[in-house]
């Protein structure tokens, strides 16, 4: 643990959080757009020329070899009418993890590429989770991609004071969350949620990300929760799962609650691994 402490002003966090991308504030309501079968193509395009920067990235995606294009698109409108509404989901999902995620944090230690990977493997689990238990897939997705936003905040928080040095010395989840109540006075959890609140984020959406310290103590949301439960212990885990293991005692609670037989477990790590690797696919096309 670091000897420095650094005790952080949630109201200071958000002002300093005013300079993150407002790319995933706008992935949430495109998604919700998306998923209504009466919206109109040009609706969802005049969203996204909100952020020229997502008009860029997903150009650049749709018009790669991925998609099989011939035929370069210079147009948003004809890009998303290319690819259709729903492969719109999956690549805006890559760009705003491009978009937003892909930043060092050096007060963690971790590198932009392991950043971005574990935004897009815990949103990715989610959504295998999700439809695996016939839920919307949306909230539980935006909620994986934005799990670890408490820490981009708390990093920028750090570097507006001047400081760029490592201050938390583990990469272990529970550790982490203990060594920043220490260090900083405030988890992750807390910075992030409060920050989503602050943006008017749906509560289904950042409660699950608080409760992640004791999910098992849920009241409400509790699915949602259990679900960002699973989808974290997935991705540590999907490369190389030990079906022996006993499983944590929050697992077997997030089972239980999203009613999952222990012993389908195996198949989804492997659907897990299956879409992670897809989406890393497209995501290497913007780095």
């Amino acid at each position: 643990m670091s000897s420095e402490e650094i005790q952080i002003s949630v109201p200071l966090l958000l002002e300093f959080s005013s300079n993150l991308s407002s790319s995933p504030r706008i992935f949430a309501r495109l998604s919700k757009l998306i998923e209504n079968e009466d919206t109109g193509l040009d609706y969802v395009a005049s969203i996204v020329k909100m952020d020229p920067s997502l008009v860029a990235h997903i150009l650049r995606v749709t018009n790669s070899a991925y998609y099989g294009s011939a035929i370069k698109l210079n147009d948003i409108e004809s890009a998303i009418g290319r690819i259709g509404f729903n492969e719109v989901h999956k690549v805006l999902s890559v760009v705003i993890a491009h978009d937003s995620f892909y930043q060092a944090l050096p007060v963690y230690g971790v590198t932009a590429t392991e950043y971005a990977d574990e935004c897009i493997a815990i949103a990715v689990a989610s959504e295998v989770i999700s439809m695996k238990v016939g839920m919307d897939i949306n909230a539980p997705y935006i909620t994986g991609l934005l799990h670890g936003i408490g820490k981009l905040a708390i990093n920028l928080y750090i570097e507006k004071l001047g400081k760029s040095s490592r201050l938390i010395e583990t990469k272990n989840r529970e550790v982490i969350h203990r060594e920043e109540r220490n260090t900083f006075g405030i988890t992750s959890l807390k910075a992030g949620s409060e920050l989503l609140k602050h943006w008017q984020f749906e509560s289904e959406i950042w409660l699950p990300i608080r409760r992640q310290n004791d999910p098992v103590r849920a009241t409400n949301y509790m699915r949602q929760t259990a679900i960002l439960t699973l989808a974290l212990w997935g991705t540590d885990n999907f490369r190389a799962y030990d079906s022996e293991a006993t499983l944590p005692k929050n697992i077997t609670w997030a089972l239980k609650e999203l009613n999952i037989d222990s012993c389908d477990v195996p198949s989804l790590m492997d659907d897990i691994r299956f879409e992670f690797n897809d989406r890393q696919n497209l995501f290497s096309m913007l780095i």
